[in-house]
C-alpha cells in the first residue's frame, strides 16, 4: 500500500475527517488530499505528526520504501568514495603524476553526472497580478536539478527580465517573483494539471440531504476554469479502505450542461440532486466527484479533464 492510501486508510480507521486530521497535524484540508492522491508527500516533520496522531510508526507508515531507498544511496555513496580513495592511492604511491590524477577524477566525476537521477519532468506555472493585468509563464523542467527542458508564456516577463538567459527553473521563477513583488504585484504557483492548486469545492453549509446537496467551489486564482453540471457519487467501504463508485439506478437523467465559472471574488454554487442516479442514499461515508477543465478547445481531450472531490456522511 502506497503512503497515500495507507494515509487515508489510517485516517478511516481513527474516524476522523480530513478537515480534522488537518488541524492536527497543522496543514490546510487540501494538503490532506493532495497526500492521499498522491500528488504530494509529507515532509520529515509533518510525518513526525502524523505518525503521532494516526498511532503508528513513521517506519511502518512509510512501509520502510524511504528507508531503504536512503540505506541504498548512503552504500552507493560509500562504494563511490572508496572507488575515489583507491584511485588517488594508486596515482599517488605508482604514477606521481597531477596530470594524470586529474584525468582520472575528470573521467569519474562525469560518469556520475552524467548517470545521475535527475527525477521526474514537472511543469509549473506562476501566474502574477501587477499593474491591472494579468501574466503567465510555464515551464518544464528536471525535478531534482531544475534543468529547464522547455518555458513559455507571456512575452511581458520574457522580454522585460531577459528569462533567456536563464538555465534553472526555481531562479527562473524567483526573478519573476521578485520583480513583481517589488512593483507591487502579486503571484501564484500552480501546478500544471493539479486543479486542486487552483480550486476548492466544499459542501454548503444546511444543504445536505438524502437525495442531494449543493456545493461551493471557490477559486484561489482568477485562472478561467469551467464547471459542467455532470456529478457521480462514490461510497467508502470499510473493508477494502476504498472509494467505489455508486451504481446507476438510472442512465436516463439529463443534466443542464452549459458550463459554469468562478472567481475568488464570486465562489459558484451547484445544486446537486441525485434522486434520478441514485435514488435516496443509505448511512455511510460518501464523496462527491465534479468534472471541470482549463480553458480549452471543444471536444476536450480525456487529459485535459480535472476532477474536484469532497466527502460527507450520510446518518
Amino acid at each position: 500500500m502506497n503512503l497515500g492510501n495507507k494515509i487515508l486508510a489510517l485516517r478511516k480507521k481513527k474516524g476522523l475527517s480530513q478537515e480534522a486530521l488537518a488541524e492536527k497535524v497543522n496543514v490546510t484540508r487540501q494538503t490532506i488530499s493532495n497526500w492521499e492522491l498522491g500528488e504530494t508527500s509529507p515532509n520529515p516533520e509533518q510525518l513526525k505528526l502524523l505518525s503521532k496522531e494516526l498511532n503508528i510508526s513513521i517506519d511502518e507508515l512509510l512501509d520502510n520504501d524511504t528507508k531503504n531507498i536512503l540505506i541504498e544511496k548512503v552504500s552507493n555513496t560509500e562504494k563511490l568514495a572508496g572507488i575515489i580513495l583507491k584511485i588517488i592511492k594508486i596515482v599517488l604511491i605508482g604514477i606521481p603524476s597531477i596530470f594524470v590524477l586529474l584525468i582520472l577524477l575528470s573521467i569519474l566525476f562525469k560518469t556520475i553526472i552524467r548517470n545521475k537521477d535527475t527525477g521526474r519532468e514537472m511543469e509549473e506555472s506562476i501566474h502574477c497580478k501587477l499593474y491591472g493585468e494579468e501574466h503567465s509563464y510555464s515551464i518544464t523542467y528536471e525535478e531534482y536539478t531544475g534543468r529547464i527542458i522547455d518555458a513559455g508564456g507571456d512575452s511581458y516577463f520574457y522580454d522585460i527580465l531577459d528569462l533567456g538567459k536563464y538555465s534553472d527553473a526555481h531562479q527562473m521563477f524567483n526573478i519573476i517573483n521578485d520583480y513583481v513583488k517589488k512593483n507591487g504585484g502579486t503571484c501564484e504557483m500552480i501546478k500544471e494539471r493539479n486543479i486542486n492548486d487552483v480550486a476548492n469545492m466544499y459542501i454548503k453549509e444546511g444543504s445536505l440531504t438524502k437525495t442531494g446537496l449543493t456545493i461551493v467551489i471557490e477559486e484561489t486564482i482568477d485562472y478561467n476554469i469551467s464547471y459542467g453540471e455532470p456529478f457521480w457519487l462514490e461510497k467508502y467501504n470499510y473493508k477494502t479502505n476504498t472509494y467505489e463508485k455508486l451504481p446507476l439506478v438510472s442512465d436516463n437523467c439529463a443534466f443542464i450542461l452549459p458550463a459554469y465559472g468562478a472567481s475568488p471574488d464570486k465562489p459558484l454554487e451547484i445544486k446537486q440532486d441525485w434522486t434520478c442516479m441514485y435514488g435516496s442514499l443509505d448511512k455511510g461515508t460518501y464523496k462527491i466527484v465534479k468534472d471541470a477543465h482549463f480553458d480549452s478547445d471543444r471536444p476536450i481531450a480525456e487529459d485535459d479533464i480535472f476532477y474536484l472531490s469532497t466527502e460527507f456522511i450520510i446518518d
